[in-house]
């Protein structure tokens, strides 16, 4: 086998099998001549003994083996690096399978790279101790890279059963659309901090991705697995961030006895986690809504009574158009919904009386954009998503997101933009007073054609001045 170019020494190990043929212990074959130098410790002293034998003797002679006996595997790759303290270098440590029975370690040196990334560092204020490999920035957490090399170390025999726990924020692509991605980051540390705090100090906790956790829990039967989910489920239920009720899948396999293939495990694990997603992960995107909407209402005007009456006006409109049941329906969300997105928009703009600056009104123009993500993201919506994003669209071209005009713009956006103009003008608002039905009914005429589509508007105006309207 040809080695690497660039090392400053190896080992050379070969596997030991048992009876059984199951792996026991690792036979240390052969050692670079410089490795006496590096680490002072006489290589013919060591050749020819067990991993097992080499890691009992005392720290000054097997220094430098012990450190990564535990990551060497038969079968295995794994890159990483460590600091060896006696010698005061970094290395970064590459393992690779030879044939079945063989391993060989290679070690290159990269304390002068470590110390300009440190000295780099410490000029832009962003040191950390912990080794960036490892470590998770955002919640602490070990990183996918630990949990590859733990998983490796710890999928022997002596750790059976060896559970993995595998958990998933719901709703996170909703609650940064919703809220920023800010909240989006709060919400990652307090699902980190409620997994944290129900494992023991001998688990992993692996930050995977963006929304996703793995535990590793040696010597963890799944019924005790099961308990460590069930205390994580619970912490969710006794923790919210701020208005925002947190909500995790999980799924656990448990491996118990040493034939089983532990990515086959890992496999189990997370087909059971998504299984529960499907149904958990809707009602968390549906409690997200359901909170956003409550918060909504606290910060604005934006009352029940006000969807209560611009359904009513638009219903009204959409039966006299004879428009289906399906647009009928389209039309109830879009006005419960229409103005969801208005909660990425600060409450201080909001409720402003005096005029909008330029950019306070173009923070108002992406509520509809905001809302059409919020909406999207249930999965449940109708196409009403794509209504959120048109209802500031006007029939001349001018509204906003600018995308579309005339007959292009759905007839149920159409209708919906002169009940919610109606519904506006003839009530009072924070930043004007209501005007009267029969100036209201005016203002409609004078922007049909231009604001809104010149039939329907005429048809609301001849319904509004003939009918009795009980709002």
């Amino acid at each position: 086998m040809e080695y690497p170019s660039r090392y400053d020494f190896f080992l050379r190990f070969k596997a030991i099998f048992n009876e059984k043929n199951e792996f026991v212990d690792y036979l240390l074959l052969d050692v670079s001549n410089n490795f006496n130098n590096i680490f002072g410790t006489k290589a013919e002293f060591l050749i020819g003994k067990k991993i097992s034998e080499i890691v009992a003797l005392d720290d000054n002679i097997n220094y430098g083996i012990k450190e990564i006996y535990y990551y060497m595997i038969p079968n295995t790759k794994r890159k990483f690096e460590r600091y060896f303290e006696d010698i005061g270098r970094w290395y970064f440590i590459n393992i690779i399978s030879d044939e079945k029975d063989y391993l060989l370690v290679f070690f290159t040196d990269i304390t002068k790279i470590k110390q300009e990334t440190r000295q780099y560092s410490l000029n832009n204020k962003k040191f950390d101790d912990k080794s960036i490999c490892f470590i998770d920035k955002l919640t602490g957490l070990y990183s996918r890279d630990f949990f590859d090399i733990e998983l490796s170390r710890l999928d022997t025999q002596r750790q059976l059963p060896l559970s993995i726990i595998i958990g998933d924020l719901n709703g996170l692509k909703l609650i940064n659309d919703a809220f920023g991605h800010k909240m989006g980051d709060l919400a990652i540390k307090a699902a980190a901090n409620i997994m944290k705090r129900a494992i023991r100090k001998e688990d992993i906790l692996s930050r995977f991705g963006g929304d996703e956790f793995y535990v590793l829990l040696p010597n963890t039967t799944e019924d005790i697995a099961k308990k460590i989910v069930e205390r994580m489920q619970q912490d969710c239920i006794n923790n919210t961030i701020e208005y925002i009720k947190l909500s995790i899948s999980f799924g656990l396999a448990t491996k118990t006895i040493p034939s089983e293939d532990i990515l086959d495990i890992m496999k189990k694990a997370e087909d059971r986690m998504y299984h529960n997603k499907l149904t958990e992960s809707k009602e968390a995107r549906l409690n997200i809504i359901k909170y956003v909407k409550q918060r909504l209402e606290d910060l604005s005007l934006e009352t029940k009574e006000h969807f209560k009456r611009l359904e009513y006006y638009s219903l009204m409109l959409a039966e006299h158009l004879g428009l289906s049941d399906i647009e009928k329906e389209k039309l109830k969300l879009l006005c419960e919904f229409h103005d969801i997105g208005k909660i990425g928009v600060s409450p201080n703009i909001l409720n402003k009386q005096e005029k909008l600056t330029q950019e306070e009104w173009e923070q108002i123009k992406r509520h509809s954009e905001i809302g059409y993500h919020i909406v999207n993201s249930t999965r449940q919506s109708l196409g009403v998503d794509e209504l959120i994003l048109m209802h500031h669209e006007r029939w001349d071209g001018t509204g906003y997101p600018g995308l579309i005009k005339k007959e292009e713009i759905p007839v149920t956006v159409r209708v919906f933009a002169i009940a919610d103009a109606y519904e506006a003008m003839v009530n009072d608002r924070p930043y004007k007073d209501k005007i009267s039905k029969d100036d209201a009914i005016k203002e409609i005429r004078r922007q049909a054609g231009i604001q809104f589509d010149p039939h329907i508007a005429e048809a609301f105006a001849n319904l509004m001045i003939n009918e009795k309207i009980a709002m």
